[in-house]
């Protein structure tokens, strides 16, 4: 089509309009248009994929007993917390799969150190048993251990609470259906151990012991000496980590170890009985050598922390030479001194009635002889002051207060002059002002070791007088009472509150042999655990030769010790 015509048509067209528009007839509405617009449908923004959280899982051994597992999982749990990041979770699981897997094994970091001990009734004749017997027993042989009941046969109970029963079976498996095997409550594991007796014993934590056990050893492993073989002990259980080597070290730094058993926080005093390096002892001195007398006890003596003699004669470089009819005025030559370092002392206690013999003026030198030495002293002074002050000692954590008073009579420091201490500052046999000062000590949180200078009395037993003094200053808080007048030994008496014995014999004074109990001496060591007592490890000997201990037999020690717990009327 050429431009000419297109032109023709508009005109046409425009021709057309025209007309219409000048019609007179009415028209149609228009249809309104319809406009349809097409949207394009957006592509959704897909939403960012998280990063997956790394988790870490920690098992711990449903077998372990309920308190350790508790105790594990809160700390665990608190590690957890304060670890947690948006990039990791550490969480608790059941699977023995675990990142980490802790329970009792040989591998691993430690984290639980757990000792258990065996204890019988205190007033118990056997020392320890062998291990192979408690698992005998333990698996349904009651007569493994009849050794421990008094007569020899009679198979024992054991006694022990849900915790320990769960310890032993990690240890020894489950055991044997048996009525001689007693699970009780915790609190009620001693009482019924006691009312059980003579046939009876107990498997407990080694710092749950108190005054009222008798420590057993296990394959004469004994857990009362710092040096106890703890690799050969059987009866330690070690709850490790092992694992993944960086969340095991993680938890390492973060769970604080636990041990039952921590050397560090271990105490052990040495009470001896009376020390007097007079008369046929100083002439075994003289004639075999200075510190003869000590050779066959010394370790008991110097493997304690504390060691404590009862020094009744005061030093004096005049002193006449020793024999053996010097009668009681007495006193020693300087040089004896090294008999007391020989063992180890540590503390001299100064209630004997024998420290003014040659002169009140004999004390004071005496007293500056301890002090160079280090030792430090109670029960007697430069003056009445002085006497009367208790010694306190610090030793793992322990606080320990020694004091002590010459119940018996002469040689009483006054305000003045140096001597023993009274018991009161205004009667020397009124034990008021003992009572006070150990209710104070207690209260200020010492451990207290309280001494009398009794009356001498050469017999086994105790008196009702005795008994009723001596267990006064228990019950105003001392956990050990300890007779130093004893030249013959004498029995015991324990309960909740402490331990009391009522003569410990001579010790560096062996010339009176007209008596056997004369001639018997105990060592009793206290073992003190995290400021706590737990109870006493008796040592026994008899002196020969006039001046030297020796330790007893198996028969000598057990036949003491029945004669010591039949006085003792223990209920």
């Amino acid at each position: 089509m050429n431009a000419r015509m297109l032109k023709r048509i508009v005109r046409c067209a425009c021709a057309v309009l025209i007309l219409a528009g000048c019609g007179s007839e009415p028209q149609p509405e228009p249809t309104p248009e319809i406009t349809i617009i097409f949207h394009a449908t957006p592509t959704p923004t897909p939403e960012p994929t998280p990063t997956p959280i790394p988790v870490e899982t920690i098992w711990i051994d449903p077998a372990l007993p309920a308190g350790w597992r508790e105790s594990l999982a809160r700390q665990i749990g608190d590690f957890a917390q304060r670890t947690a990041l948006p990039q990791r979770q550490v969480i608790l699981t059941d699977g023995q799969d675990g990142d980490v897997r802790i329970g009792v094994g040989t591998d691993g970091i430690p984290l639980i150190t757990h000792t258990l001990a065996v204890a019988a009734p205190f007033p118990t004749v056997p020392d320890g048993i062998a291990f192979d017997a408690l698992a005998r027993f333990w698996r349904g042989e009651p007569d493994a251990l009849a050794v421990l009941s008094d007569d020899g046969q009679t198979p024992p109970t054991l006694f022990l609470d849900p915790e320990t029963r769960a310890a032993l079976t990690l240890l020894l498996g489950p055991p044997a259906e048996s009525s001689n095997v007693q699970v009780v409550p915790s609190a009620e594991v001693i009482s019924a151990t006691w009312v059980a007796r003579p046939a009876s014993f107990a498997v407990v934590p080694f710092d749950r012991l108190e005054a009222r056990w008798k420590l057993l050893h296990v394959d004469g492993i004994n857990l009362f000496e710092r040096e106890a073989d703890m690799r050969a002990y059987p009866l330690t259980l070690s709850v490790r980590a092992q694992g993944d080597p960086a969340l095991v070290a993680e938890i390492a730094a973060s769970v604080p170890a636990a041990n039952n058993r921590d050397l560090s926080k271990m105490a052990i005093v040495a009470m001896t009985g009376v020390t007097a390096l007079v008369r046929g002892t100083a002439v075994r001195m003289e004639e075999k050598g200075i510190t003869y007398p000590a050779e066959k006890i010394r370790d008991w003596l110097t493997t304690a922390d504390i060691t404590h003699i009862s020094n009744e004669v005061s030093f004096w470089e005049n002193c006449p030479p020793p024999s053996f009819s010097s009668g009681v005025v007495m006193c020693s030559d300087p040089r004896y001194i090294e008999l007391l370092r020989y063992v180890g002392a540590d503390v001299i206690e100064l209630t004997g009635n024998h420290l003014w013999d040659y002169g009140y003026q004999r004390v004071i030198p005496t007293l500056e002889m301890y002090e160079q030495e280090g030792w430090g002293y109670f029960g007697g002074g430069r003056d009445l002051a002085d006497a009367l002050k208790p010694l306190t000692m610090t030793v793992n954590g322990n606080r320990i207060a020694f004091i002590g008073c010459n119940h018996f009579g002469a040689n009483w420091a006054t305000e003045r002059l140096p001597g023993s201490a009274p018991c009161s500052p205004n009667d020397p046999k009124d034990l008021t002002y003992q009572i006070e000062v150990i209710r104070q000590l207690r209260a200020e949180g010492y451990n207290v070791i309280a001494t009398l200078q009794y009356e001498e009395y050469y017999f086994y037993q105790s008196t009702p007088q005795q008994r009723r003094d001596f267990a006064a200053l228990r019950d105003a808080g001392a956990v050990v009472v300890n007779g130093s007048q004893g030249h013959h030994v004498q029995g015991f008496d324990v309960n909740a509150d402490g331990f009391i014995h009522w003569g410990t014999g001579n010790i560096f004074f062996g010339d009176q042999t007209f008596s056997r109990g004369a001639l018997t001496t105990m060592v009793d060591r206290h073992v003190f655990y995290d400021n706590r007592y737990l109870g006493a490890d008796l040592r026994t000997a008899f002196i020969e030769d006039l001046s030297q201990p020796r330790p007893m037999t198996p028969e000598e020690r057990a036949e003491l010790l029945r004669t010591l717990f039949a006085v003792s009327r223990f209920q």
